[in-house]
């Protein structure tokens, strides 16, 4: 079937019961214990934009937006949601020009952790290193700092933050992208994450929209074309019950539109077996409806499947602007677009309100102010070289050249101390015998083992997009990348900090265990050991790991190296930089193994946060983002087959249970839980009260109503404006939204609908579960504040790390796990006490309900408990709401 009219059904499955109460017209009943061939109702129209009467911080954007869009011709609408092809400007995406209304093309830029494919710019520690750090002011800092960058290269619009993948499969090869395995500790980061990168007056990106949860047969060209999947015939399907997509995956995308983010963009896989990019369910009645998203929806790159399908199930932009394959000069958007308008296929009020959208959240981030400052001149950077001079167009292989690179320097001093900061601050300390932190009165000679304490041979940017097979690991491969202006490693930092002391440091970087590497560690009073694990994006592969990590080892022979280390040496400290859970079993319990700091790809900095760690100048205050087993089996597997039909499924059939949930409801006992992390002080949690702010209903109030559908107004269509202008002379592979001649603009036949399909706009949402960004406004409302007392006991200044799990009514028709929801982090000098306040909101107690579709408060018993990870706990506290 041509992809331009496949599959319309979107997806998500509301279980039977919801079917039969009638709450889901038209719906295919599918059974809530299978989840195989899963699919869900379709959601139709789309939701126009601005209706909101609960979201005032938009409406003057909305205002704004209207009459810009009801001045465009339909070409010009077309042009604001068409990318112009893959590298065909200076962006990684770049959305068509308005000459008439002096408006340059979006520029949209990678990534989550700075800006790629540059020079002059800082590398960041990844956000799985934001998470560690539990540390709400300096995710925000972070993002602020990153926002300023893009900023100044003149990118409008930055492709993160990612809360997806969320952590499900712990081997994951982009789970480094993402703040760590929960959906509340992602929300947080990514809310975050949202307002420090907009309040800089450029546009925030929620990625991706939704189930992307691991690398293998995420997209079937990579994978059949790349790795020789050849039986490979759509994506991977992501199968999600209603109540977990709501509960988990959505969950932090929640967080990210109540916090005003512009744009959202849809992910590779499928879920339930269709396209996450043309699945109405979840754009249309998900985010668009129920969550109040007022923003854009944009593709991941070549992520669009279909053209009419995608566009009425909600999708508002597709980049780069090309089909199936980046830079083969066709477009599912386009002149594809204009003729679908012209047709009658697709619906004016449909692309007026994409072109409405995007211009709205254009408005609302303030990107017009950031253009008007001084100097501005659009983007200053290039993608596709650190050249000068190049290609205008590099896509179409051919001229004119120009200068494209201005090499602006955008690092600033908030660049160096929220990098430094964040990746100082995501270090975990595991184990200590008492090794730690490192007296220089008592020791006279150190070595420092393994090959990851030492750069890359190839330097610190190994390979475009990181893939690096050797060096310290400072980040993962892929998209989400950004080059580094340098790399400290832990080589460098600690030898010159033991030069300092007047210890003497021998090292040996070998993988190998040779003569010369046993006579090392045995000479040494301290052995320092570095190992680690690395992953990255699917379309790069690092020995044999094609993305997702094939195992949970640590890379480099480091178990063989630590192991005969400590067969010589009786004090060893293993420092472990990994993007995820790795197996420490073969070592861990080793007397001689006397202590380990974990810590995610800490960015630049790393080996000086490392060294400052290990000699005690900082107190490490890093908590694990996720949960390390005892056995590899534990972990949730990767689908690394193709079935014989073609057509990979990954039933997520723990539903609600991911990481620590899954661990304890199976009564299983990690090496570390999620949430842990020591100190060199010792700390107490000396008290708890809980004090009522509102008393949380059992429903959810009416939302307040919609406003009226405001059309704009427009001129009749005529066919002779979209045809090319005279003369008009094309660049090679370019993307237009102008038709060759009029024939293409004639109806071919009725067009096939999607069962449900219907124009007319709804008078009121679907749920209860709407009425504002992030869903019905009562969501938001804080109804417990839990109060404590944390304390110092020294020796050492330091962080503490204060985390609030809420343990739910029992309960057969919601059973729920014991679940993250509220931490902060206190500075303290030895003997110093502080009070901290962590708030409950209506949604931290709530359960979805999939018969009434809308979130609930159970009556019953809760306990909250205040403690240091999600199993050991100082404080219990019981209430019951009746």
């Amino acid at each position: 079937m041509n992809r331009l009219f496949m599959t319309f059904n979107a997806l998500v499955i509301p279980v039977l019961i919801a079917y039969l109460a009638g709450l889901l017209p038209n719906t295919a009943a599918v059974e809530f214990s299978s989840l195989n061939n899963a699919y869900s109702p379709p959601y139709y129209p789309a939701p126009i934009g601005g209706r909101l009467s609960t979201a005032p911080d938009w409406d003057e954007a909305y205002d704004r937006a209207r009459e810009f869009v009801a001045d465009l011709s339909l070409v010009e609408k077309v042009n604001l949601t068409t990318g112009v092809g893959w590298m065909q400007g200076y962006c990684l995406g770049n959305s068509g020009d308005i000459p008439r209304k002096g408006f340059r093309g979006l520029c949209l830029q990678d990534g989550p952790l700075g800006v790629r494919s540059t020079d002059y710019n800082t590398a960041f520690p990844p956000g799985v290193a934001a998470g560690a750090t539990f540390n709400k002011d300096l995710m925000y800092l972070r993002a602020k700092a990153i926002g300023r960058e893009f900023r100044d290269k003149g990118v409008d619009i930055v492709l993160g933050p990612s809360t997806g993948p969320l952590g499900l499969k712990a081997a994951g090869g982009r789970n480094w992208e993402g703040f760590g395995a929960d959906p509340y500790l992602q929300g947080v980061a990514g809310a975050l994450s949202v307002q420090g990168i907009q309040d800089q007056g450029v546009m925030a990106t929620a990625k991706h929209y939704v189930g992307n949860e691991q690398e293998h047969f995420r997209q079937y060209h990579e994978w059949r074309d790349m790795y020789g999947f050849s039986t490979l015939k759509e994506p991977l399907s992501s199968n999600i019950d209603d109540r977990t997509l709501h509960e988990v995956y959505a969950w932090p995308f929640a967080d990210m539109v109540h916090a005003g983010v512009g744009s959202v963009m849809c992910s590779y896989n499928q879920v339930n077996n269709s396209g996450a990019c043309q699945n109405s369910y979840l754009l249309n009645g998900v985010l668009k409806d129920e969550l109040g998203f007022e923003g854009f929806v944009m593709s991941d790159w070549a992520a669009q499947r279909s053209g009419m399908a995608s566009i009425l199930a909600g999708l508002d932009m597709n980049m780069p602007g090309d089909s199936d394959m980046m830079g083969d000069g066709a477009s599912y958007m386009g002149a594809n677009l204009t003729a679908g308008v012209m047709n009658g296929t697709i619906p004016e009020e449909r692309i007026d309100d994409m072109a409405t959208r995007i211009m709205a959240a254009y408005f609302k981030v303030g990107l017009d102010k950031t253009r008007d400052r001084d100097g501005y001149d659009g983007p200053n950077l290039y993608s596709w070289s650190l050249k000068t001079e190049d290609l205008v167009y590099q896509g179409s292989g051919e001229g004119p050249k120009a200068v494209v690179n201005h090499h602006v320097d955008v690092q600033t001093d908030l660049s160096e101390s929220s990098a430094f900061d964040v990746a100082q601050e995501a270090i975990a300390l595991l184990k200590n015998s008492g090794s730690l932190p490192l007296d220089a009165q008592e020791i006279s000679r150190l070595a420092i083992l393994g090959s990851v304490a030492g750069s890359s041979p190839k330097g610190p940017n190994c390979h475009p997009d990181m893939a690096c097979d050797s060096g310290p690991f400072s980040s993962g491969w892929g998209s989400g990348t950004a080059r580094f202006p340098f790399v400290i490693t832990p080589l460098e930092a600690i030898n010159d900090r033991a030069t300092e002391e007047g210890i003497v440091v021998d090292y040996n970087l070998e993988n190998t265990v040779t003569d010369s590497f046993i006579e090392t560690a045995s000479l040494s009073d301290v052995n320092l050991i570095f190992a680690g694990a690395n992953s990255g994006e699917g379309y790069l592969q690092v020995d044999g790991n094609l993305g997702d990590r094939r195992d949970f080892s640590l890379w480099y022979n480091a178990d063989r190296l630590i192991q005969e280390a400590a067969r010589v040496n009786s004090n060893n400290i293993i420092v472990i930089t990994s993007v995820g859970p790795v197996n420490l079993e073969r070592w861990i319990d080793h007397p001689n193994v006397t202590a380990v700091l974990f810590t995610p790809p800490a960015g630049q900095y790393g080996g000086s946060v490392i060294s400052n760690v290990l000699f005690g100048d900082y107190n490490p205050s890093g908590r694990l983002p996720f949960t390390i087993a005892k056995r590899d089996e534990h972990y949730i597997p990767l689908v690394d087959t193709v079935p014989l039909n073609g057509l990979p499924q990954d039933n997520f059939d723990t539903g609600i249970y991911i990481d620590y949930r899954l661990f304890e409801k199976e009564g299983i006992e990690p090496r570390y839980t999620f949430g842990y992390g020591l100190s060199y002080s010792n700390w107490s949690i000396d008290s708890i009260k809980v004090n009522t702010v509102n008393e949380p209903s059992e429903q959810l109030p009416t939302p307040p109503q919609l406003r009226p559908v405001q059309l704009i107004d427009r001129p009749a269509l005529d066919p002779n404006s979209v045809l090319f202008p005279e003369n008009f002379s094309k660049v090679n592979k370019f993307n237009y939204p102008y038709v060759d001649n009029v024939d293409l603009l004639a109806p071919r036949g009725k067009y096939p609908y999607p069962d449900g399909y219907t124009e007319k706009p709804r008078d009121g949402y679907g749920s209860l579960a709407a009425g504002g960004p992030g869903g019905n406004p009562e969501l938001w409302k804080t109804v417990y504040t839990v109060s404590t007392t944390v304390t110092n006991h020294g020796p050492y200044d330091g962080a503490h790390v204060v985390q609030l799990y809420v343990e739910y009514p029992e309960s057969k028709r919601y059973p729920t796990p014991r679940q993250l929801r509220g931490f902060d982090k206190v500075y303290l000098m030895p003997g110093q006490t502080t009070t901290v306040d962590l708030n409950l909101l209506w949604r931290d107690l709530a359960v979805w309900d999939v018969v009434s579709q809308s979130w609930i408060v159970q009556r019953g018993t809760y306990k909250f408990y205040l403690g240091t990870n999600s199993r050991d706990f100082e404080q219990v506290q019981t209430i019951t709401i009746s």
